[in-house]
Order: C-alpha cells, then structure tokens, then sequence
C-alpha cells in the first residue's frame, strides 16, 4: 500500500482527486494528507514521509518545481497534476517523469498508480535533477535526455545524440561515441522532445541532430551523411521542409 500525499492550492481538485483515489485504487494507495500550497507541501513531505506524492505545478506564490528544488534527495515518488501547460509538460516528459492532465481520468490514474507502484523501489534522483536542468536552463543542449531502457533509465547530453532511428515499435539512440540505445519509446515521442534542440525528422524513421550534418546529397528525396560516415534517407515529402531548415541560421 502506497501513502500518498496530495499537494494542490484548489480544495476542489485535491476532493476530486481523493475520492477519485478511494474509489478506484483503494487497494494500491491510501491519501495520508492534503497540502495547499508549497510551503506546507515541503513540512507535510518532511513529517509525513509519503510513498507517493501527487504534486500540483502551479500553486499561487510558487511551483511544485520550487517544492521539489527544495530537496536533495527524492525517497518518494511523483506524479504531476496539471492543468496543460506545453512547456512544463515538456520538462517533465524530457525526464521521464509521469503526470495527469487536469480533469483527471480514471484510466490514466489507475495506470499512473501502476507505474509507481511498479517502480517504487526506483531511484529518482538523477531524473529530477534532469529535470531541474531542464528548467532553470531552457533548451541547452548539455541537457540531459532520460531515456527509459529495459532495466531502467539512461541519461544523454542532447548534443552527444546524433541521429534517432526508429524500428518497429523502438527508438534506436545514437550517440557521437558510438554507443548506441535501445528505447521502448516511440520515434514520434522524440521528435516532439527534440525539436526545439534543433533536430529534424527528415524520414518516417529517422530524427538528425543539425550538429553533426556534414553533407547533403540531392537526389529524389536525397541523403543527408552525419558524422562517422552514416547515410540517412531523406523522405521525398520532407525535403522541400528541410532544406529550408537546413540553411536556416
């Protein structure tokens, strides 16, 4: 049994999420306490000392970031709930942390509990502190990708990733130094963190980091040769799109 910790400024959706909880993870998750805001959130952790801790972002005067940047150490876990906001969303998802959307489901409640439970014994501290990275320094590309792998999670430098291929239903990550990571996540899921750090999908199967382009060759749709003598197919529909990119500043 998960004790679980809602920390949320609205009375309202912390009621929601409660009843919510007792209804349909009764057997997985019993609500030890309720905090409004940050600073409460931060003593209630502390003495309580929850399993679980569903963490609203923001809260009036500060963040559930805040409240987290408060800690050094994280022997609890975290799912954030949030109304949708793009970039936060982002930050999180960059490293691999869960969350709900606000109204809450039922469906992805029960399969967020799941995930912690699975993972309770987990260490968090390297994913959060990808995470504060993320945060406090938009878009550099010595961030960290959390990349979730069979037997847990591998963190990345963004710009040591060259090129991501996507096979069957995994993401192959390919790094500067040959190494090379198999991710159950989707390619699709990539392109959507990787865009703003300057990658492009050229190819239903594969995302380029513009650092490591040496050369474009023309053709129906072309290639593109990455460091270390890799050939990458550009797809006919995208190369009008990408040779835009491409000679963009």
């Amino acid at each position: 049994m998960l004790k679980a910790l809602l920390i949320d400024d609205e009375a309202r959706a912390r009621e929601n999420l409660r009843i919510l909880l007792q209804k349909y993870c009764s057997g997985d998750v019993e609500v030890i306490g309720e905090s409004e805001n940050v600073e409460t959130g931060y003593q209630d952790i502390l003495m309580l000392k929850p399993d679980l801790v569903f963490l609203d972002i923001e809260m009036g005067k500060g963040t559930g970031f805040d409240l987290l940047s408060s800690f050094d150490h994280y022997p609890f876990k975290v799912i954030f709930v949030t109304a949708y906001d793009q970039y936060a969303i982002k930050a999180i998802k960059f490293s691999a942390l869960d969350y709900l959307l606000k109204p809450v489901t039922i469906k992805d409640l029960v399969g967020a509990v799941n995930k912690a439970k699975a993972a309770i014994n987990d260490n968090e501290d390297a994913r959060f502190q990808a995470l504060f990275e993320v945060i406090k320094k938009p878009l550099q590309k010595t961030n960290r990708l959390v990349i979730p792998v069979q037997d847990g999670y591998k963190l990345v430098p963004v710009d040591q990733i060259m090129f991501c291929q996507a096979q069957k239903e995994y993401t192959y990550i390919n790094q500067v130094n040959g190494d090379v990571i198999c991710s159950s996540l989707n390619l699709g899921e990539y392109e959507d963190l990787l865009n703003d750090y300057d990658f492009f999908r050229v190819h239903h199967s594969y995302i380029i980091n513009r650092q490591y382009i040496q050369r474009y060759v023309r053709g129906d749709g072309g290639e593109v040769i990455i460091h270390n003598n890799h050939h990458i197919p550009v797809s006919r529909r995208k190369k009008d799109e990408f040779l835009i990119w491409l000679t963009q500043p």
